[in-house]
């Protein structure tokens, strides 16, 4: 099983002296080696070595087995190993990752299409109209008066009517009210003149209690309330 550890220093002071000889990259490498712990019984904190003369070669022991990374103009380039069991052995193999370079990345312009159509000319209503086009008010229309007939009530919505009521939810969608009945109060922090003048709020709510696409008779169906609306095309 691969165990990802980080390197220790004296791995990637291996690594840096086994790198090729014909790789032309002469910039400056940055070894980053973290504190050995350190003990509380020691009384002193002298590594072997001199302090006024230290190298990579007079490191001690317990400073080379710590976690290290090497740097490149800030990018680390050699960061972590990951160890696997060997197929033949017990031991297990060290297989070395190493981090990309950091460069940019290669531009690919493309050169889209100007265009240009009758479609660019369309109003807003129109663009609209291509998600909720007549023949799904005309289903609206018809779905809902049917329910309310069965209710006994007056089957008379008509598509001006379920136009004006789908205009209203999206205007109260982002004129938000704690309740719907508010868009009627005489009150000149609440009454929406827009939505008040455009339809009386009985009507609104007559539609809003009756408001059907199918036959919901079908209990194994899960979509059966909708489906008339994706499916009639």
């Amino acid at each position: 099983m691969a165990n990802d550890r980080p390197l220790a220093a004296h791995e990637i002071l291996d690594a840096l002296e086994n790198v090729s000889d014909n790789e032309e990259d002469y910039r400056e490498r940055l070894i980053c080696i973290l504190p050995p712990p350190v003990d509380p019984d020691c009384l002193t904190d002298e590594d072997s070595g001199e302090e006024d003369n230290v190298t990579l070669n007079n490191l001690p022991r317990n400073i080379l087995l710590q976690p290290a990374e090497v740097m490149i103009q800030g990018q680390i380039m050699v960061s972590d190993t990951e160890e696997e069991p060997s197929d033949s052995t017990g031991r297990t193999k060290r297989r070395r990752t190493y981090a990309w370079r950091k460069r940019d990345l290669a531009k690919n312009p493309v050169n889209w299409p100007d265009v240009q159509g009758a479609c660019q000319d369309k109003r807003p209503i129109e663009w609209f109209e291509n998600f909720l086009d007549e023949d799904v008010i005309s289903l609206l229309v018809s779905e809902s008066n049917k329910y309310a007939v069965k209710k006994n009530l007056p089957g008379d919505i008509t598509t001006e009517d379920m136009k004006c009521f789908i205009g209203i939810l999206l205007v109260s969608g982002y004129s938000w009210l704690p309740r719907r009945r508010m868009y009627w109060e005489n009150s000149p922090d609440t009454k929406n003149e827009l939505i008040s003048s455009a339809m009386t709020r009985d009507r609104f709510d007559f539609i809003f209690r009756h408001l059907h696409v199918n036959d919901n008779l079908d209990l194994q169906d899960k979509y059966t309330k909708v489906r008339p609306s994706y499916t009639s095309k």
